[in-house]
Order: C-alpha cells, then sequence, then structure tokens
C-alpha cells in the first residue's frame, strides 16, 4: 500500500510518498520547506505568512517529487485537522486538487493521530507491545492518549493552558532568546546547573471528573516572570549563569511533569509500552529522562515496560511521512 502524503497544519510544508510493505512503514521521499526562519523576527508563527508560504513553495516540492511517482500511489492522505485554518486549507486544496486529477481516493487525517504513528517509521508494528499511552507534545498541543491493539486511540491528557513548548517559547523570549523556544533553552541548560534559588514547583493537577489528566505550564512560566523580576528589583543584572541555571530548572521541571503525569498514566491502564512524539519528543535530555525514569519503574515492579520515541529527529516535526501512516491506518483510527 502506498501513499502520497500532505502536511501543511502549521509552519512545514511536508510531503511524502509512504509505503507500507513487510510489515513496515517505508519512506519513500520526504520532502519539507521549514518557515522558522520566516517566523523568528516576529517571535512565532503568523498565520497569515504560514498559508501564504505554503502556498507558494508546495508546487515546487510537488514537482520534486514527480507525476510518476503520484501515479504510483494508491490513495492521497492529507491533514485536515486541527492545525491554522489558512495553513489547512492550502494542503486540502492540492490533495484535492491532485485526486481528481490522478482518479485516486482522498483520505483525511488527524495531525495529531499522524504524531502518534510517527513512532512506527523504521519499526514493525508487530514489535509494539499494548496498551500504549502516549504523549504528543509541541508548542501547540500537550496531551496524552491511550492506544489499544486495535489501535483504539483514546484521549487521556490534555492542556488546560499554555503547551510545554509554548511555554518554552514564552520563557525563552524572557530570557533574551529567539523562537522556537526549546532547542535555546536546551543549549542554555547545559551550561547550567542545580541552584536551590532557582527551584520551580512542580506542578501535578489533579484528575478531572472524567478520570483524565489535565496539564498546565502557565504557571511555570509565570514561576519564571515572577523570579526575573525578583531579580530586577533587587537591582543586580541579569548575568549569564543566571541564564544558564534558570534554563536548567526549568527544562528539569518540564520534563520531571511530563515524564511522571505519563508513568502515572501507564501504571493505570497496565501499559506495556509508553511513547513520546511531537517537537518536544525531538528533546535530548527528554529522552535521557524518560527512558531513566521507565528503567527505574521497570526494576520496582519487575516488568518490562518498553519506551518509544520517534526514530529520526525529523519524524518529531510536523512531517508528511507520520500523515502517510495514519493515511494507510485509516480504516483502523476513524
Amino acid at each position: 500500500m502506498k501513499t502520497l502524503a500532505i502536511e501543511t497544519s502549521c509552519d512545514d510544508t511536508s510531503l511524502a510518498i509512504i509505503t507500507y510493505e513487510g510489515d513496515v512503514f517505508v519512506v519513500d521521499q520526504l520532502l519539507a520547506y521549514s518557515q522558522i526562519a520566516d517566523h523568528q523576527k516576529f517571535g512565532g508563527v503568523l498565520p497569515e505568512i504560514a498559508s501564504r508560504l505554503h502556498s507558494e513553495k508546495i508546487i515546487a516540492i510537488l514537482q520534486n517529487i514527480g507525476r510518476e511517482k503520484i501515479q504510483e500511489v494508491d490513495f492521497i492522505s492529507v491533514t485536515t485537522h486541527p492545525g491554522l485554518p489558512g495553513s489547512l486549507v492550502v494542503g486540502k486544496a492540492v490533495a484535492t486538487m491532485l485526486a481528481e486529477y490522478f482518479q485516486k481516493p482522498l483520505v483525511p487525517v488527524n495531525h495529531i493521530y499522524g504524531h502518534i504513528f510517527s513512532i512506527l517509521l523504521g519499526r514493525k508494528l508487530r514489535d509494539i507491545t499494548f496498551p500504549m499511552v502516549i504523549l504528543t507534545a509541541s508548542g501547540g498541543h500537550n496531551d496524552m492518549y491511550l492506544v489499544q491493539e486495535d489501535l483504539h486511540i483514546e484521549k487521556k491528557g490534555y492542556s488546560l493552558d499554555d503547551a510545554s513548548g509554548e511555554a518554552f517559547d514564552k520563557v525563552s523570549k524572557m530570557l533574551g532568546g529567539p523562537y522556537p523556544g526549546w532547542p535555546r533553552i536546551d543549549q542554555q541548560a547545559l551550561l547550567g546547573k542545580p541552584n536551590p534559588a532557582y527551584r520551580f514547583k512542580r506542578i501535578f493537577l489533579p484528575k478531572d471528573e472524567a478520570g483524565n489528566y489535565p496539564f498546565s505550564f502557565s504557571g511555570m512560566k509565570s514561576q519564571v516572570s515572577f523570579l526575573l523580576e525578583k531579580i530586577k528589583k533587587s537591582w543586580r543584572e541579569l548575568t549569564e549563569d543566571d541564564i544558564h541555571d534558570i534554563a536548567y530548572e526549568f527544562l528539569e521541571a518540564t520534563i520531571e511533569m511530563l515524564g511522571k503525569r505519563l508513568l502515572q498514566l501507564a501504571e493505570t491502564y497496565n501499559a506495556t509500552t509508553v511513547a513520546v512524539a511531537g517537537g518536544v519528543s525531538a528533546d535530548n535530555r527528554l529522552i535521557e529522562y524518560f527512558t531513566q525514569l521507565v528503567e527505574q519503574h521497570n526494576a520496582k515492579a519487575k516488568t518490562t515496560m518498553q519506551f518509544l520515541f520517534p526514530m529520526k529527529k525529523v519524524y518529531s516535526t510536523d512531517n508528511g511521512a507520520m500523515i502517510g501512516v495514519a493515511g494507510i491506518l485509516s480504516s483502523y483510527v476513524q
């Protein structure tokens, strides 16, 4: 089974051809244009500019894929939700045009489901044990899902306010850094160290009435803001060491909140696989912490829970490959 997949939900124009062959999802082609440099001067994604750039770049990417490759696919997969409305319109319009011209079926894909199934890229489906709990985290979303063996997906965690990636963007700006914030904070944290003066409270909200877990990172962002205001009122300049130590503590606090809550969900549903996907899953420190957390759990509970994350960092970003996988699996996950 082969599909051409189109992803234009935010600021990445990404197209891919994915083949499901021998129980493996093979990436035949993956081409993309990242708009990060176009939005950095504004400190975040501007929806109007994002949709315009998708319109300008998508045809050239299609031309690089080529008419012959498109004719070979069985159907067209395209992200239809969630995302920036103007950006989504571009992808849907192009996908509709291609489906009509080449007489191919058109399969709508949930962007978040794409992130969930990004962990299948380069892996065999039969090697993953279920039930699985997965965290999908980026600048726009921070959710947890329970995935059963029949690939039924149930949402079990959500953001009440800022997603973790969004909080990093805002904290990076407070510390004089650029957009996107997570890579910058990550770099600064490598130079930092534990500092008792910069200890942030970890915020774990109780379950809601439906038994789901809410996340809140607005308070984390506020703690940084109050700390910087306190330093300012002390009539002292913010030093590079201050920035490094604050970045270190903010990164550690956020990762701890994400990891412990995901493990809590895994224990609730006796999950045999724990996974993380989305832009946040490209962070080396997060992968290190989650790996240690699962290993400690296995040693204590004498279990063999496995921890998975996208095999390549490009699969953590918004990309056409993950949309192709979700498109192929669409008959199971709709």
